[in-house]
């Protein structure tokens, strides 16, 4: 364990409750918040801040510290059950957090200069530390749920649970009144926060992207890419999707759009890979549920033999994936900011990206993607084709993009902005 001995001048207490950093990403409970924790905290141990990590203990463990590394540890605390939840069903459990973090700190004699919350979950526990402790306090919230619950309305109603919304809302609301700095990671998650909640927020909130690790994802030649996935010959072309397997995703739209593409051009070998989702025998019920009904659809369509579901893939390896691609879609209903963008532009592949959120921050229309309405598989199709003819574009876009991607979102510039604002703070 960490002990006094360790203590840092400028050590920091990163909450990510239900996003253990290290876990293998691709599944239902898994994401870009694990991407940005562990990158930005890395990132930060690199330029001097001390890091650690606190997420929800979920399997039995020898030990409960993790060296992470430079300056940095993830610190696994017991709240409710060893084994994976809901995140719906953790907020119960995060006062037992709150408890057995400070047990921890007072423990080990630690002082935390700042603490950091990420998420609701994390936010909230961030809240009452801040209120006991009396450090400073900021937020970035990935996801918010008048956005989430909208989102719903508009393309899910049946799904919708008005009480753990309630719930939500109500924490979110204490985390916008604790936090003395909340990080948006785009101008419309910052316009969001300042409609959706009724006080004024406009001093309170930064914008700091999300960014990319630029030696992880670098382009690789297509053939050494089209042999690594070992699937498709240099003459097919594939459309990508790389994220997790979520409704609100819109891989049908995609998957809808794909016989009205084939249909216009019948010389094209055409084929979609779809890379995401914890599928094998421990698979997540919730990704095998929502395979199920995408593959129902793909049935339907009659174009089983086209569409390959391929299950999570190691992180590291996720650039032959991208590389392999002639075109990477990015059709969700809601993304707060949408890190596989960047991952495709660093990999030189032309992205098409429904008109959402973060997405509609990172891409220029036109210049670095290609934008079209959420839902909308008919007018995704048009994109599609006219993406697939018009080699001039393409590479315009690539080249575009990649040049945009490198001066502005590596996880070192992130870090900096991060550790200018604590300075800040402090």
């Amino acid at each position: 364990m960490s002990n006094g001995k360790n203590n840092h001048k400028k050590r920091i207490a990163m909450f990510s409750v239900h996003s253990d950093p290290s876990a293998k990403l691709g599944g239902h409970e898994t994401g870009g918040q694990n991407v940005y924790v562990s990158e930005l905290s890395k990132a930060l141990g690199r330029i001097g801040w001390s890091v650690d990590i606190f997420t929800r203990l979920t399997r039995k463990r020898t030990k409960l510290v993790k060296a992470y590394g430079k300056n940095v540890n993830i610190i696994y605390i017991k709240a409710g059950p060893r084994y994976l939840i809901p995140k719906d069903k953790a907020l119960e459990k995060l006062p037992e957090f709150v408890g057995n973090f400070l047990a921890y700190k007072e423990e080990n004699k630690i002082n935390y200069k700042i603490i950091h919350g990420n998420y609701y979950l994390g936010g909230w526990t961030a809240a009452q530390i801040k209120r006991i402790l009396r450090v400073p306090m900021v937020e970035t919230f990935h996801s918010l749920g008048h956005i989430r619950h909208r989102t719903l309305e508009k393309f899910e109603k049946e799904n919708i649970n008005i009480e753990n919304f309630k719930e939500r809302l109500i924490a979110e609301k204490e985390i916008m009144e604790a936090a003395d700095t909340i990080i948006a990671t785009n101008p419309p998650e910052k316009k969001d926060l300042m409609h959706y909640y009724d006080f004024d927020l406009e001093n309170k909130i930064k914008i700091i992207p999300c960014g990319v690790n630029l030696k992880r994802f670098q382009k690789v030649n297509l053939e050494n890419a089209r042999d690594y996935i070992n699937h498709f010959s240099k003459k097919d072309k594939i459309i990508t999707y790389i994220g997790r397997i979520d409704w609100r995703k819109g891989i049908e739209t995609l998957i809808r759009a794909f016989p009205l593409v084939s249909k216009r051009l019948p010389e094209l070998s055409l084929n979609i890979i779809i890379v995401g989702g914890k599928i094998g025998k421990k698979g997540d019920p919730a990704d095998k549920k929502e395979i199920a009904r995408l593959k129902d659809i793909v049935k339907e369509l009659k174009i089983e033999k086209k569409i390959l579901f391929l299950g999570r893939r190691d992180q590291k390896k996720l650039r032959y994936y991208y590389s392999a691609s002639d075109i990477f879609v990015i059709p969700s209903y809601y993304e707060p900011f949408g890190m596989t963008a960047l991952e495709a532009m660093r990999c030189g592949v032309p992205i098409i990206a429904s008109n959402v959120g973060g997405l509609s921050y990172i891409i220029q229309n036109r210049k670095t993607g290609i934008f079209f309405p959420p839902k909308n598989h008919r007018i995704l199709a048009r994109k599609i084709i006219e993406l697939l003819k018009n080699k001039k574009l393409r590479n315009k876009l690539t080249k575009n993009a990649e040049v945009i991607v490198k001066e502005n979102y590596g996880w070192n510039k992130i870090a900096s902005d991060v550790s200018k604002l604590y300075q800040e703070l402090l």
